[in-house]
């Protein structure tokens, strides 16, 4: 790549996000967190909802793609971009319609056309569109990744984007319908508690039991985690974890009564229910907290919702990951 096409491409990367958190944060007064480099799917940051400063408990995925180089033709009414190669398209495509909470893509063109002094529009001698920089004023609109008419109908790798999908500042209110249905717990997977988990749950010597009952769970073993159709590890970071001082008495107490709870959920809920809660990125490696969600009834206390959150490590350099069952707790 050349030092000039390297020098547009930083740029553009900054201005996409910029872009992005500008209108978030001080538009929309949610939560933006970027992730310094593109982890292995894409996803280049998450938007926190929030309603009136009240966190609402989900959050949506975001890929931003900056720069008129990506756009392939434009109409009136939508806009079509070629964002990948069939292979590396459908890949992507495949990962955003699995996870649990939204994904968008956000397109922002931080150009405008150049027109000549008769008011025409310029173009090179390929008939490309002439471009030039406009980026204080640089506009944006976006696309629902799980859209069933995101692909462009007889093409291999563009995406259509309807122009009245503007990403701005008065554009809060078709994300909070974008979350809506996770707002309701009732979408959530029913695990029906084993005598295990009722005895623990119910224990009257809870560190003793729970004690034994993570001995014998974490035994060395690997197991499979069925939301995430990977192995993970039943290690002291997560006993060390749930007994953290500084999670404070009751949030401890909960969670080792919740561990035969924490055990059903990682070998019963259905590949592909699961929520990125946050990710950390170095130059060597990205380090995510994955959080997968389930409902139980209890006679006493009701419906109740649990998640576990999983720690999922892997070097960026060698693509090796190592995943961890990291803590457990009621979600109010």
């Amino acid at each position: 790549m050349s030092d000039f096409a390297n020098r547009i491409r930083t740029k553009n990367e900054a201005t996409g996000m910029r872009v992005v958190a500008q209108y978030v944060q001080e538009f929309w007064e949610c939560g933006w967190q970027p992730f310094d480099a593109r982890n292995d799917k894409g996803i280049d940051g998450l938007i926190l909802m929030k309603k009136r400063n009240i966190d609402l408990g989900v959050k949506i995925n975001v890929q931003i793609k900056c720069g008129p180089k990506y756009i392939s033709s434009e109409t009136k009414n939508e806009i079509r971009i070629s964002i990948d190669d069939q292979k590396g398209l459908n890949e992507h495509l495949e990962y955003w319609r699995k996870q649990a909470e939204p994904a968008i893509l956000v397109f922002v063109n931080p150009s405008k056309p150049s027109f000549d002094k008769k008011g025409n529009l310029i173009k090179d001698d390929k008939g490309r569109i002439v471009w030039k920089e406009s980026r204080l004023n640089a506009k944006a609109w976006w696309v629902d990744l799980k859209s069933e008419k995101l692909r462009v109908e007889g093409t291999k790798t563009l995406l259509s984007i309807p122009k009245n999908n503007v990403f701005g500042e008065h554009s809060k209110g078709s994300f909070i319908k974008l979350v809506k249905p996770l707002l309701s717990n009732s979408d959530l997977p029913l695990i029906e508690l084993n005598s295990e988990s009722k005895g623990l749950i119910n224990s009257i010597q809870l560190k003793d039991d729970a004690r034994n009952f993570y001995k014998n769970w974490k035994n060395g073993n690997i197991i499979i985690c069925s939301a995430l159709k990977k192995q993970i590890r039943v290690s002291k970071t997560g006993w060390n974890h749930i007994l953290s001082s500084s999670r404070g008495k009751e949030r401890r107490v909960n969670s080792l009564r919740l561990l035969g709870v924490a055990k059903q959920i990682i070998h019963e809920v259905e590949e592909g229910k699961y929520f990125l809660l946050n990710q950390n990125e170095t130059f060597k490696e990205f380090e995510q907290k994955i959080g997968i969600r389930a409902r139980y009834q209890d006679k006493i206390t009701g419906e109740q919702v649990v998640q576990v959150i999983i720690q999922r490590k892997m070097n960026k350099l060698n693509r090796r990951e190592k995943l961890w069952f990291y803590s457990v707790h009621f979600r109010r």
